[in-house]
């Protein structure tokens, strides 16, 4: 119990140190890049510090994990540095015993974090969301590009939602609008892509769209859906004025959820694609049935079969759209587990490396915790981008990072107390 308090006591203050310099960093970081966005434009003081205090949830689940690397590193650094753990040894206590203490204070680390990213980060990332959309009335002209998952409903007659924007911040994919205009049932608009274009001599938004299809029920026989299939098209919006950049607040994005609250939007967009489906294959055999009963080219009016075909083609989009927001919202859970886990991971290499390093210096301790944190960091958005497009499963993309630190601590941890075993051996 004393040697366990003594370890964990090693720990505080580098853990405290690492912790306050990351925060530090990316609180820096998120004012360079929110500096345009809040100067100039009458935004009170305590909406800007509300803001930064928004912010700060996803900087400390980002921060903490780190935190735990740095302090291992650092406090075994410095055991190892004075003697410490070659006298722990030389008294028969094991590497193991002296590691047990530091390993339980990461598992309940873990624990906490979990429960940090499953309540607490969602909400703040919501109300941050909104916020910055109350800022970006200001310049509306900005609104959309952080809207990304958002139902925008600021134009009469509209309804307006994309998946994400590009990194140029100018164009938005795939587009979904609903353009109400008296009738039970809206107008559906999909498009590949599509960009809000601000006319300031009119004082009108319009919003351009490329490779897309328009949906509507057919005004004499309401139970037909027809489809226009367009490579361009403009919507005329309205007035660009204050109310542009409104949202609604019920509306979450994947990051605005908890674990339940994704499983939930999964397990009904799979039900989505599986009633799209079919119905896919429903309208695959009328049109097979048109074709071997009846002769198209003399008898049968084409127009019934383009109304399959853009049924079966409206469909095969649904089917895209709903499978590319399942595998996003799966990597999201996945990640709320992953990146609490790293908490036991980076224990589990913090410790050989400080042994190794035998350093009291700071600079050492946090430089090697940075390098070896960007390398976690690269691996798992790496791993974030491929499964989001579906090249890799998402529960492999988000553990994989972890389990390669926890083979590379476990193979360092081996190399440490076998070197240590045989250099006791050579002078016995």
């Amino acid at each position: 119990m004393v040697l366990s308090r003594y370890v964990l006591k090693e720990h505080v203050t580098p853990f405290v140190f690492g912790f306050a310099v990351i925060i530090f960093l990316l609180i820096v970081d998120l004012i360079l890049e929110t500096l345009d966005k809040v100067l100039g434009k009458g935004i009170p003081v305590p909406i800007v510090l509300e803001l930064f205090f928004l912010n700060l949830a996803w900087m400390v689940a980002l921060a903490v994990p780190m935190a735990v690397l740095v302090s291992t590193l650092m406090a075994f650094g410095r055991l190892s540095a004075d003697g410490e753990i070659i006298a722990m040894r030389a008294l028969g206590v094991s590497i193991f015993q002296v590691v047990r203490p530091v390993f339980v204070a990461g598992a309940i680390l873990a624990l906490v974090m979990l429960w940090f990213n499953d309540r607490v980060l969602p909400e703040f990332n919501h109300r941050a969301r909104l916020l910055i959309m109350d800022i970006h009335r200001k310049r509306p002209s900005v609104a959309f590009t952080d809207m990304a998952g958002i139902v925008i409903d600021d134009f009469p007659g509209y309804r307006i939602v994309f998946d994400r924007v590009d990194p140029g911040g100018r164009m938005m994919q795939s587009v979904k609008v609903y353009h109400f205009e008296g009738d039970p049932y809206p107008t559906t608009i999909l498009a590949d892509s599509g960009q809000v274009v601000l006319d300031p001599g009119e004082d009108r938004a319009y919003l351009s769209l490329l490779g897309g299809s328009l949906l509507r029920f057919d005004e004499k026989e309401p139970t037909v859906q027809v489809e226009t299939v367009f490579e361009w098209a403009q919507l005329k919006l309205g007035d660009a004025g204050e109310q542009m950049s409104r949202s609604s607040s019920t509306y979450r994005n994947d990051r605005e959820m908890g674990v339940g609250m994704m499983q939930a939007r999964i397990e009904k967009n799979k039900e989505e694609i599986g009633t799209s489906l079919t119905d896919l294959s429903h309208r695959s055999a009328d049109l097979f049935e048109h074709l071997l009963l009846q002769n198209v080219f003399e008898d049968t009016d084409v127009s019934v079969f383009r109304a399959l075909i853009g049924r079966m083609q409206a469909n095969m989009r649904v089917v895209a759209h709903k499978s590319r927001e399942v595998q996003r919202l799966e990597v999201e859970v996945h990640k709320k587990f992953s990146i609490p886990a790293a908490c036991i991971a980076f224990v589990l290499v913090g410790v050989p490396l400080g042994i190794q390093v035998r350093g009291r210096s700071p600079a050492i301790g946090a430089s090697l915790s940075i390098g070896f944190f960007l390398m976690w960091w690269i691996f798992l958005i790496a791993g974030e981008k491929l499964a989001d497009r579906g090249v890799v499963e998402p529960w492999l993309a988000m553990w994989a990072p972890n389990v390669v630190t926890l083979f590379i601590g476990g193979w360092m941890t081996v190399r440490v107390i076998f070197e240590r075993d045989r250099g006791r051996s050579i002078k016995a």
